[in-house]
Order: C-alpha cells, then sequence, then structure tokens
C-alpha cells in the first residue's frame, strides 16, 4: 500500500486544518481508520476525534464511499472493490499546549496524534506528506525533507512525533557534531535569543559527551512563548516547549527555563530510544500502563539539573541547592508515605494527570520520587564501584542493548543492567524504595557522598525564624482570593474542618493575604502553603473562611511547621572518599 498526506489551513482564523489522505493498493474492502486518543508523553485521554469534522471518503472517480462509525476514535471505510481512495476531513485545533495542536491567524503548531489519522494495519508503512502553508508562511520541522515542502517518515509513530511549527516565526540555528540544531521561537518576552542559542549549544554539547554522539541528522526545538504557560513534551528528533514570556530574567526564572530544555533533550535517550516494554508498540485507542515511568521521567529531572552544572550554566552549590530542596518537598509529602515510585508511575493517568485535592496525602508525583531515585541509585553505584562507574556507565548500557533492536525494557532488565554495572544486587533497593515506600533516611543518603543536610526555617527578610506554627493548608491565589486546594492529613486545619474548596478570609480577625503564604516549592509558585511566622506552635488561632457562599469559623490550635529551608554542608565526619564520589556524581 501507498499512503500520503497533505495538510492545508486555508482560513487560519477559523481554526481548522484540512487533511487529506491519499491511499492506493489496499487489498481489503473496507478499511479502519482511526484518531488517537492520547499523545506519547503526556499520560492523559484526550479524546482527539472530538476535533474531527466533515469527515469523508471518495474513489479515484470521485464516487462517494460509505464510511461507519465504530467507536469514539475509529470510523470504517466501506470503499469494496475500490483499492485506491481519498479520504478527507477537517480538524480543530484551538487549544495552544504542547500535547494538542493550534492554529489561528498568527501560526500553525501541529502535534501529530491530534491531526492525523491512522489507518489500522498500516502503522508500520511508510508514508509522505505535502504542507501546503498559509500565505509566506514557513515550516520547521524534525520530519525528514524531501522537497518544497514535503516530507517523510518511515512509520506512522516517527510521522506523528514530528511536530510542526508552521508560521513567521524566527530561527534561530546552530551545529553540534557536524548537526544542524534549529531553535523555532513563536512569540515574544524578556528573551535574549544569542543566549538562548548559546546555552542550548551547551547543552546539547554536555549531554553529547554522555553519550558519546547525537542520535539524529537534525534536531529542532520549538519554543511558545506566551502568557503564564510551561510545559515540555519530548520527541524522537525534536521538542516543544512552553514558556511565559517574561521567564528569561532574572537568573533564577531562566535557569528553569534552561532546566526545561535539558529535561527535554535528555529523553532523546530515555523514553524515546531507552523505552519500557509496555511502550513498545503504542496503543494509540487506551492507556498504556508501565511502573516506569519513574525511570523514564523521573531519571530525566535528575539529569536535567546534571548537566546544566557540566554545562557550566550552574555552580555546584546551585545543584545542591536544587537537590536539597526536592528532597525537603519530599518530606514534607504525607502521599510520599503511601505511594510508591512503581504504583506512582501506573497511576499516571488517573492521578498525576487528573488530581484530586486530596493528591497531597495519597501521592507522590514519579517525576519527584524518580529524581531522588536517580540521585541514590547513582550514588551507591559509585560506592559500590568505589567510584570507576557511574549512572552514566548504566544508561550507555541501556542505550547499547534497548536502541539497537527497538525493544521495551522491564523492570527485570534493569535490575540485570545494574548489576552488570556496579556488581551489586539492587534487588533489595528496589523492594523498599521502588515498589515499596520504605521511609527514606537523607541523612543516610547525603553522607555517602560527603555532605549533611542543615535543616531550619528560611530567614524572613534579615531575621532568623526560630520557631512558626503551621495550620497545614495548601492554598492558590486568584485575584487576592485564597482558596484551600488541599488539607494535609492529621494537620491542625483538618482537624478543624477546613476542607478543600474553603475560601479563607481572615486569621484572628486580620485580613488573610499571601503575607500568611509561600510557595509550596521553590518553583512551584502557583500553589502555597501557610507560612505563619509571627505564630508560634501551641497558639489557638481563629480562622473565617467561606464554604459554598455561607460564612464559618473554627478554632484551631497551631502545630509545629515542619523546616523548609534545607542547607548540605561538608560532613565533618566524612573521608576524603566521599568527597571524590560527590566529584564523580555531578561532574561524571
Amino acid at each position: 500500500m501507498k499512503l500520503s498526506y497533505i495538510l492545508e489551513m486555508k482560513e487560519p482564523q477559523n481554526g481548522f486544518f484540512q487533511v487529506t489522505m491519499d491511499v492506493e493498493g489496499v487489498s481489503e474492502d473496507s478499511v479502519l481508520v482511526t484518531m488517537p486518543t492520547w499523545t506519547p508523553g503526556s499520560y492523559s485521554i484526550l479524546d482527539f476525534a472530538r476535533h474531527v469534522r466533515l469527515l469523508r471518503a471518495r474513489s479515484r472517480e470521485n464516487e462517494s464511499i460509505d464510511i461507519q462509525r465504530k467507536d469514539k476514535s475509529s470510523w470504517k471505510i466501506l470503499n469494496g472493490n475500490h483499492k485506491n481512495f481519498i479520504i478527507s476531513y477537517e480538524v480543530y485545533a484551538g487549544e495552544l499546549t504542547v500535547h494538542t495542536s493550534h492554529l489561528d491567524s498568527t501560526h500553525g503548531y501541529l502535534n501529530g496524534t491530534s491531526v492525523f489519522m491512522y489507518i489500522e494495519g498500516y502503522k508500520d508503512q511508510s508514508l509522505e506528506v505535502m504542507v501546503k502553508p498559509y500565505g509566506e508562511w514557513k515550516i520547521s520541522t524534525g520530519l525528514e525533507k524531501t522537497g518544497e515542502n514535503k516530507y517523510r517518515a518511515t512509520n506512522y509513530d516517527i510521522f506523528v512525533d514530528s511536530p510542526m511549527e508552521i508560521g513567521s516565526h524566527r530561527s534561530l540555528t546552530f551545529t553540534v557534531d557536524g548537526k544542524e540544531h534549529e531553535i523555532a521561537l513563536y512569540g515574544r518576552g524578556n528573551e535574549d535569543p544569542d543566549q538562548i542559542v548559546q546555552d542550548t549549544k551547551k547543552i546539547v554539547e554536555s549531554y553529547k559527551s554522555q553519550f558519546g554522539s547525537l542520535p539524529y541528522k537534525k534536531y529542532v526545538f520549538i519554543i511558545h512563548i506566551l502568557d503564564n504557560q510551561r510545559g515540555g513534551l519530548e520527541h524522537l528528533n525534536s521538542t516543544t516547549i512552553q514558556t511565559d514570556r517574561f521567564q528569561f530574567s532574572p537568573r533564577k526564572k531562566y535557569i528553569e527555563f534552561l532546566s526545561t530544555v535539558s529535561h527535554e533533550f535528555f529523553h532523546l535517550w530515555n523514553v524515546k530510544r531507552i523505552r519500557p516494554i509496555e511502550l513498545i508498540p503504542f496503543n494509540y485507542k487506551e492507556e498504556n500502563y508501565t511502573t516506569l515511568l519513574w525511570v523514564s521521567e523521573g531519571i530525566t529531572a535528575y539529569y536535567e539539573w546534571v548537566h546544566l552544572f557540566r554545562a557550566g550554566i550552574i555552580k555546584e552549590e546551585e545543584y545542591f541547592k536544587h537537590l536539597l530542596e526536592y528532597i525537603r518537598f519530599y518530606e514534607f509529602l504525607p502521599g510520599s508515605k503511601y505511594e510508591s515510585a512503581s504504583d506512582s508511575s501506573f497511576d499516571a493517568w488517573t492521578k498525576l494527570y487528573r488530581p484530586s485535592p486530596n493528591n497531597i496525602n495519597s501521592y507522590v508525583s514519579y517525576y519527584l520520587k524518580g529524581e531522588i531515585l536517580g540521585f541514590m541509585i547513582g550514588a551507591r553505584i559509585i560506592e559500590h564501584t568505589n567510584g570507576q562507574k557511574n549512572l552514566e556507565d548504566l544508561f550507555r548500557l541501556l542505550f547499547d542493548k534497548y536502541n539497537r533492536d527497538g525493544r521495551g525494557f522491564t523492570e527485570k532488565d534493569l535490575l540485570s543492567s545494574l548489576h552488570e554495572v556496579s556488581g551489586l544486587d539492587f534487588s533489595p533497593f528496589f523492594s523498599k524504595y521502588v515498589r515499596g515506600v520504605e521511609t527514606i533516611d537523607f541523612d543516610v543518603e547525603l553522607k555517602r557522598i560527603g555532605l549533611k543536610i542543615v535543616r531550619s526555617y528560611g530567614k524572613n527578610e534579615d531575621d532568623e525564624v526560630k520557631d512558626k506554627g503551621f495550620l497545614g493548608l495548601i492554598c492558590s491565589v486568584n485575584n487576592s482570593k485564597i482558596s484551600v486546594e488541599g488539607v494535609i492529613e492529621n494537620s491542625p486545619a483538618q482537624k478543624a474542618g477546613i476542607y478543600p474548596g474553603d475560601e479563607i478570609i481572615a486569621i484572628n480577625r486580620f485580613r488573610f493575604t499571601e503575607r500568611f503564604l509561600k510557595s509550596i516549592r521553590s518553583d512551584i509558585n502557583a500553589r502555597k502553603v501557610d507560612n505563619l511566622i509571627e505564630m508560634k506552635p501551641g497558639e489557638k488561632v481563629s480562622i473565617h473562611t467561606f464554604r459554598a457562599g455561607i460564612l464559618m469559623n473554627s478554632e484551631v490550635i497551631l502545630a509545629r511547621a515542619p523546616y523548609d529551608n534545607y542547607e548540605a554542608i561538608s560532613d565533618p565526619e566524612g573521608d576524603q572518599n566521599r568527597s571524590k564520589y560527590r566529584e564523580k556524581l555531578i561532574r561524571g
């Protein structure tokens, strides 16, 4: 069979892409065409078929061919004796996120799974696509180019794993290892394009040093500069990143942007070429469950900051400040006591992407737990091999094993590879910390690399905070309205009956403002935790709230707040080898 697509955007202001599928040489008298329900890398059912309209089929002689709806995402084409025919449809692209598509008068962004259907049984079929841009718009994509606005892919997976930015965006380029890299910038803010190119190139060079080569001919960074949006999605030879338009300064915010660049780039290896077996091949019609996202996403999160250090973008103390903040957050979360890394991975579809107000008490993200596990595993490899091996050796081995023939890995394969690299049996470790929820002694973990954790309260301006009270509220702020998003289990707030959805009005008759809140984590500004620096544990306070429009009052006895500032210092009891292990951990 021969298959080709035509993509058009005749009136972009209306938000509809037009798609034509030219099918030649089908042997069956009917075929099933399907629109994916989700996009790889974003583990959430999105039902892209809901945006399809005007689905038609006709013969080469322009005879109408009947179509029957089979389920929410599939249609049966009753082509009969017609072995060559054309399928056409429109798809609405009105949502600008990294896992959807968007078309308006300023540009077209296309994430393949939300626009292109496939023919059941023919996903391994090679195909071609002709793109007809609107007006003078240009195209940026990682697809193999075969002519003017013409591209090819060896199969459907690669086709839809190659997003397109179509418009009048800026294109910045650089070369690493003789390979072209393009940064396609849509939107404007306080960015410095030259600085973005310089730092992105450093990140690419750092990963190239780890693996020895780059597994592509060309790589495309599609960057959308927008209002109050953040996100990233990995692809085989490209990525799409969305960032706030004022994310590029001050430096702290810019580093967060670069951490996303680093994260998505490492996915080139981890998940795109080193993939859990359950994700090969993709089943686009339903959830693809795996217990290994803590590896695919969590260890990627671990490496994103390691490579910012290796690229010379951040300093050693900045790396450990980040690591300690994540350790602090992990110790703060009640959910870390209940949800294992394996279960968290499996539950991505129902918990991470569909959170409930109780998530904080019953769930821990596989990003967070996986990053911590990556650190712990790396430290153990270094310790057991006396600094001769580290986590990079594991990923080079996994890449050699599982990229060569395209097969996925299992947990058993991972344990076997860990033993091959380190000589250590990681089965007990997995029982405790991967499949289990045993409490992690982070003082012992940091001691492995010659560091000691100092826990304290953060300063209030220039003053040391000796002690402070705690309600146990997780809040969001919207136009000065402070709402409860979650309540820490067994906290004073929960015991007093404060409930998710309540609006906090006052404390001790003072208006409850952001003065009484702080970010739950240094890089999460949208969610806040109560920060009662003037109030002490054991103090009774009065809380006024609105619930469903009814004013309520609660008397609360404050608990002692968890420490909110973790620092790493050299372990006074550590030996010289531990410092060398630390050097090996972060420098490679």
